[in-house]
């Protein structure tokens, strides 16, 4: 039987890369929804409100791609969600605390340029 070539090692950095994203950026807006409720603060804390929000949606987004990624065999599949990964790792450095405390952000990083240079 023959087994079928998926890019492992591209899969497992960049979903954990992304699971870290998603916890930071939880964290980042739990906080910030906190600070934005006290006195004096209120307005000036809903930039970094909207921030983590986006943040937000960069870790889910990029949680999404990683699964896709490991259930890929196409390596034009690979390389456009390894392209996708790559620009959600970047956002995600100025979003979700410096890209889920920088170990988040790097993982993502080396997860997708695994894909971007996959062969089956």
């Amino acid at each position: 039987m023959a087994q079928i070539k998926t890019p492992r090692a591209a899969y497992v950095f960049s979903l954990i890369g992304s699971i870290i994203i998603l916890i930071s950026a939880i964290v980042e807006f739990i906080f910030t929804s906190i600070f934005s409720l006290i006195p004096f603060i209120g307005l000036l804390g809903i930039p970094f409100v909207v921030l983590s929000i986006i943040g937000l949606i960069v870790g889910v987004l990029s949680v999404a791609l990683s699964i896709r990624l490991g259930s890929t065999v196409s390596e034009g599949e690979a390389h456009v969600i390894g392209a996708l990964l790559l620009i959600l790792a970047i956002v995600s450095f100025f979003t979700a605390i410096l890209g889920g405390f920088i170990v988040g952000f790097l993982l993502l990083l080396v997860g997708s340029i695994l894909s971007l240079t996959w062969r089956p």
